[in-house]
C-alpha cells in the first residue's frame, strides 16, 4: 500500500508539473500570439503609409505630367475652330500636323528650372511644390471632316493657341435613275 501511496503521490506531482508545464507552454503561446499580433499591427499601419505616400506621389505626376493638351473644338458650319491651352511654351516648341481628318498638336513645356532651362541642369531643381506642367505633350483628334490646310491659319497669343481651320465643301451629287 505504501508504494500505492507512493506512486499516486509521484502520478500526482507529475501530473501537477505537467499542467504546470503546459501553463507555462500556454502562457509562451499567449505572449508570442501577442507578440506576432502586434509585429503585423506595425506591419499593416507601414504599409498603410507607404500606401498613402505612393498614392500622393502618384496624384502629384498625374496633376504635373502634360501629357495631354487642354482644347476646344467648335464647329461654326463653314470653319472648324480650335483653342488649345499651352502655358508656358514657346512658340518654336510647337508642332501643329494634319493628315486626313486627324489633327495632332505637339508641345514641349519647359524641364521646370526657368534659369536652368536646358536639359543638363534639369536634375538641379530641388521641387518643394510641383504644381505646373513640365515636359512633352501630345494630343491627336479627329476632326468631324476634312479641312483646307493650305488655308488653315494658326496663331498664338498669352499661351493660348487658335487655329482656324476652313473645312472642305462636299459637293453633293444626285444620280438621276433612268
Amino acid at each position: 500500500m505504501v508504494e500505492k501511496r507512493t506512486l499516486e503521490r509521484g502520478m500526482e506531482e507529475s501530473k501537477e508539473a505537467v499542467d504546470k508545464q503546459i501553463a507555462k507552454g500556454k502562457n509562451v503561446a499567449g505572449r508570442v500570439v501577442n507578440d506576432l499580433g502586434k509585429t503585423m499591427d506595425d506591419i499593416l499601419i507601414n504599409l498603410k503609409s507607404f500606401q498613402k505616400d505612393l498614392d500622393s506621389k502618384i496624384t502629384e505626376y498625374k496633376e504635373t505630367n502634360p501629357s495631354r493638351i487642354d482644347l476646344d473644338l467648335i464647329d461654326s458650319g463653314e470653319v472648324l475652330y480650335i483653342k488649345a491651352d499651352l502655358p508656358g511654351v514657346a512658340k518654336e516648341d510647337i508642332d501643329i500636323e494634319i493628315v486626313g481628318k486627324e489633327l495632332t498638336i505637339s508641345a514641349f513645356f519647359g524641364f521646370g528650372c526657368e534659369d536652368n532651362d536646358n536639359e543638363s541642369h534639369k536634375d538641379e531643381c530641388n521641387f518643394l511644390i510641383k504644381g505646373r506642367k513640365y515636359g512633352p505633350a501630345k494630343r491627336t483628334i479627329n476632326l468631324p471632316t476634312k479641312v483646307k490646310s493650305d488655308n488653315s491659319k494658326a496663331e498664338f497669343k498669352n499661351g493660348v493657341l487658335f487655329l482656324e481651320l476652313p473645312k472642305i465643301e462636299i459637293q453633293k451629287l444626285k444620280v438621276d435613275i433612268d
